[in-house]
């Protein structure tokens, strides 16, 4: 958004906001100018939006499918009057909205930051694994147990709640939930199934009426687009990579150590990101070797020789960070459509091993980093075995000298372009 009122551009963002007690009807509330960065952008609040159900799950999918509220988005799309309504999730999003922007023959672009329309829990991931019945959504009643409340969750959407999320007490609930967020925790099959197979299929069915009234659909790695396409037809549709406005090309020529590998994870404790998988490959390696050590940033429940354990970071870090390693591994088991701290590691020059369902191996220059397919704590062991400083040395030149680092202008040019139809 920021990137656009830069290049001159009439910018506003519409958002799910309060669920109230009383009062359930639908309307736009709207919150004027607020300053973003050095611009300021139009703020739409949706009054009684649809539940969010973040990474929790869904339970009760009437509540989720519940279409109203096509009077006030008309009003709101004949006061704004956009060109083109770029949408980010369809967590919250009446169908109503959609229809009231097709009537007016407004672009509809769709960008798909996640999997929510293909699983309520947006991970696809079950016991250690991606599960294997996304397509029947067989075990969606057992795994969406966990779905909050619609009392917990208009709570959460609440304008107190708004306030005093950022306080101590409920920042540090909100830390430990995010901590237990992938966690290697198995289902309990023993639960009662909070939904049939078919009420989940019914549910994507629903999303697939919105993804279908979609100008197009911008996927940003090719990774997101097999994921979709396995269970949508989506014709219309673009892959384009994608950045952020902090990413700068920082490539140097690094200094590698010929006693010590640093290598480093910025993920989380859990399985779904490889951690567990990752400790494994290096207890083997240890168990050779001790010319290693792994930096991490947060305090695993079982700690390794070879570990070193940091605070946690903010972006600022970075360049510290990445200083101090010579190789990132993003060993990922679920699907990421993207994953930024590929790219964050290649704009400093860091060589990267990834796993194949990380969708930022799309960018990966030949030579620059290793990607391994159907990862394994084996692979990933013999991977590490296999660097030596002058691969390593050899990938930091690749990068240097052929990696291209994408900057938020050109991102949003190639966005504008193939997605927006505007020359």
């Amino acid at each position: 958004m920021l990137q656009q009122k830069i290049e001159g551009h009439s910018v506003a963002m519409m958002w799910p906001g309060q669920l109230c007690i009383i009062n359930k009807r639908t309307k736009i509330k709207d919150l004027g100018d607020i300053l973003l960065g050095n611009e300021t952008v139009k703020s739409f609040e949706i009054i009684n939006p649809l539940p969010v159900s973040l990474d929790e799950g869904i339970a009760d999918i009437t509540a989720y499918t519940t279409d109203v509220g096509g009077e006030a988005y008309g009003e709101l799309l004949d006061t704004f009057k956009p060109d083109v309504i770029h949408v980010h999730t369809l967590m919250g999003l009446h169908n109503s909205f959609l229809k009231a922007s097709r009537d007016r023959k407004i672009r509809l672009v769709f960008t798909a930051h996640d999997f929510f329309p293909v699983c309520p829990k947006v991970t696809m991931y079950r016991k250690g694994k991606i599960c294997s019945c996304v397509d029947s959504c067989e075990k969606c009643g057992v795994c969406n147990v966990t779905a909050l409340s619609l009392k917990k969750i208009q709570l959460l959407q609440s304008s107190l709640y708004r306030i005093l999320k950022d306080s101590f007490f409920v920042k540090k609930i909100r830390k430990r939930h995010r901590d237990g967020y992938l966690s290697d925790v198995a289902s309990d099959e023993t639960v009662k199934p909070v939904g049939k197979p078919e009420d989940y299929q019914k549910l994507r069915e629903y999303y697939f009426g919105l993804l279908k009234q979609m100008d197009v659909i911008h996927y940003n790695s090719n990774v997101t687009k097999t994921v979709y396409e396995s269970v949508f037809d989506l014709p219309n549709n673009h892959i384009v990579s994608i950045t952020h406005s902090d990413i700068k090309d920082r490539r140097i020529i690094k200094k590698f150590s010929d006693n010590m590998l640093r290598i480093r994870y910025l993920g989380p404790m859990g399985g779904a990101k490889g951690f567990f998988l990752l400790k494994a490959a290096l207890d083997e390696l240890w168990s050779e070797q001790q010319n290693f050590c792994l930096d991490v940033h947060f305090t695993p429940t079982e700690l390794s020789p070879y570990m070193n354990v940091h605070n946690r970071y903010s972006y600022k870090d970075l360049g510290d960070i990445f200083e101090k390693t010579d190789v990132l591994v993003a060993p990922s088991i679920l699907y990421e459509t993207f994953g930024y701290t590929v790219l964050e590691a290649l704009s400093y020059g860091v060589p990267v091993i990834i796993s194949g369902t990380v969708g930022a191996k799309d960018i990966l220059t030949k030579g620059a980093g290793i990607i391994v397919e159907n990862i394994t704590p084996e692979k990933l062991c013999s991977v590490f075995r296999s660097l030596t400083i002058g691969k390593l040395r050899a990938m930091n030149a690749a990068i240097v000298e052929k990696q291209p680092i994408m900057q938020i202008e050109d991102m949003t040019k190639q966005l504008e372009q193939i997605c927006y139809g505007w020359n």
